[in-house]
């Protein structure tokens, strides 16, 4: 057993990135009967702060940086996502959750093709119609009320948004890595996810709509359990980190590891499931399968 572990360790340090990743969702979704989305994903981020300040001590990589403004759409896309997906872990099943958030390698495919202008080739415009048709079966917009058994529109519209806006700061990295260490490019990121729910939070004292609650809520004091859960959270986010890091580091082909990386839907069911998050129905779990397998289509596509 050893021995295969030695043979595939990029995809065991996969598995288990996977492993605390949809562990860290729990106590998100956990959280979210005390406090906000909002303010789970700034007590998510400060303490990543500490972990990513840490690695910048360690790492000797100098690059020449120069692109302010796009480390800073970095950032700002990466935290529009996570806020998406935090609000989604708070008010939808946990599977739901991840799967919508799987919907990335569509957007960056579709924008490698309108923006860096690359061929995307047959199997590439298969994966994406299968993952398509995978959301398509999750939101069921042609369905009524009596007969929808997908998530609701507002919970719909913000997790597709969310793979959206993770595929922004997915792509940005492609263009900052020539400029910025990956230690500068992660500390941008989590230090505008620190600062814009802080100020979400400001706003949110005074001024909240229902409408908005997304973006804008109150802070609340957490409770002793809450305080615990937060630095759970906080572990899992970065030994994720540390897992993930390693997985690519050490991974013979990065695009096995990349497939790999959808156990972390699986897992969320399952997790979803023991938090008491009901089973989805036959057309949801096709739904989640079709975006599973569409991305992994799309990611078997590229070096």
């Amino acid at each position: 057993m050893l021995k295969i572990v030695k043979r595939n360790l990029g995809i065991y340090f996969m598995i288990l990135a996977c492993f605390d990743f949809a562990l860290m969702g729990a106590c998100a979704k956990l959280l979210s009967e005390e406090l906000s989305s909002i303010e789970i994903m700034f007590f998510r981020n400060i303490i990543g702060v500490v972990f990513i300040f840490y690695m910048l001590k360690k790492t000797k990589v100098r690059k020449k940086g120069g692109r302010l403004g796009l480390l800073i759409f970095r950032g700002i896309s990466g935290t529009l996502s996570l806020y998406l997906f935090f609000y989604n872990a708070a008010n939808i099943t946990l599977g739901g959750t991840f799967a919508f958030q799987k919907t990335a390698p569509i957007f960056i495919t579709l924008i490698a093709f309108f923006w860096f202008k690359e061929n995307i080739g047959f199997k590439g415009w298969c994966g994406i119609l299968i993952a398509f048709c995978g959301v398509l079966f999750i939101t069921q917009p042609w369905a009524n009320e009596q007969m929808h058994s997908g998530f609701d529109i507002k919970n719909s519209i913000l997790g597709i948004l969310s793979g959206f806006f993770a595929a922004l700061a997915l792509t940005s990295v492609r263009q900052l890595r020539k400029y910025y260490a990956a230690e500068k490019i992660a500390l941008s990121f989590i230090l505008t996810g620190t600062l814009m729910p802080f100020a979400s939070m400001l706003v949110g004292s005074f001024y909240a709509p229902k409408e908005l609650d997304f973006l804008l809520a109150p802070f609340i004091i957490p409770s002793f359990k809450a305080w615990i859960l937060i630095a759970i959270m906080g572990t899992l986010g970065t030994l994720y980190q540390i897992h993930i890091t390693k997985s690519y580091g050490v991974a013979k082909q990065a695009g096995v590891v990349a497939g790999v990386s959808y156990l972390d839907v699986v897992f969320s069911l399952f997790v979803g499931l023991l938090l008491g998050d009901d089973l989805p129905s036959a057309m949801v779990f096709f739904g989640i399968i079709g975006i599973i397998f569409g991305g992994l289509i799309l990611i078997k596509g590229k070096k």
